[in-house]
């Protein structure tokens, strides 16, 4: 075992249970770390809060608040990894809209680039800016607007289909939620990676 925040691998395990790091001071519960480990892989595994709960015995609320760190972790990896980067190849604007609705008012609006073969998504102004106008003439400012002239978004469609299953296991997600959720396919449909440290 080594420090969860500094990686040193110099510990002393103290009376309470607790491990502190020699380098940097700090302590650390080893039962915390291997619970947040359980949590990580059940998520990565695409398993429901209701099972993580049930293979790992630990307590539904505590699934589901690790779950939302965890997905405030990877919107920074995301991130960082398109920070790191400086060719964008294409991108093109999408509205996503749940099959439960037919208000294009109710559309999540999100600008999609491909970097260098990679994912990004920016959120956009919400649909609901928009109020007022009728549908058509909403249709027809996006096809005014188009961003970019692409050649073929082949990796941009490839991602907006995923995206489209992908979301669909949520069965309805918020719209101050919907942000993480997109990052969360970002992530996934990236190959990107997380680890426990990550969580600290």
């Amino acid at each position: 075992m080594s420090c969860i925040y500094c990686d040193h691998y110099i510990l002393y395990k103290l009376k309470d249970g607790y491990y502190k790091c020699a380098k940097c001071k700090r302590k650390f519960s080893p039962k915390r770390v291997e619970r947040k480990a359980k949590i990580l892989k059940g998520f990565l595994d695409e398993l429901t809060p209701q099972e993580i709960s049930q293979k790992y015995s630990i307590s539904y609320a505590t699934v589901v608040k690790e779950i939302k760190n965890i997905r405030k972790v990877i919107a920074s990896i995301c991130e960082e990894e398109f920070l790191k980067k400086d060719e964008i190849k294409e991108f093109e604007e999408y509205l996503y809209l749940p099959k439960t609705s037919k208000e294009l008012i109710k559309a999540q609006n999100f600008l999609t680039i491909d970097y260098g073969g990679k994912i990004y998504n920016i959120m956009l102004s919400p649909m609901k800016n928009y109020t007022g106008f009728d549908e058509e003439k909403i249709k027809s400012f996006f096809r005014q607007s188009r961003i970019i002239k692409v050649q073929n978004h082949a990796n941009i469609y490839k991602f907006w289909e995923y995206f489209e299953n992908f979301i669909k296991k949520f069965k309805g997600v918020s719209e101050e939620n919907f942000f993480y959720y997109l990052k969360e396919a970002e992530f996934r449909f990236n190959g990107f990676k997380i680890e426990v440290k990550d969580l600290f």
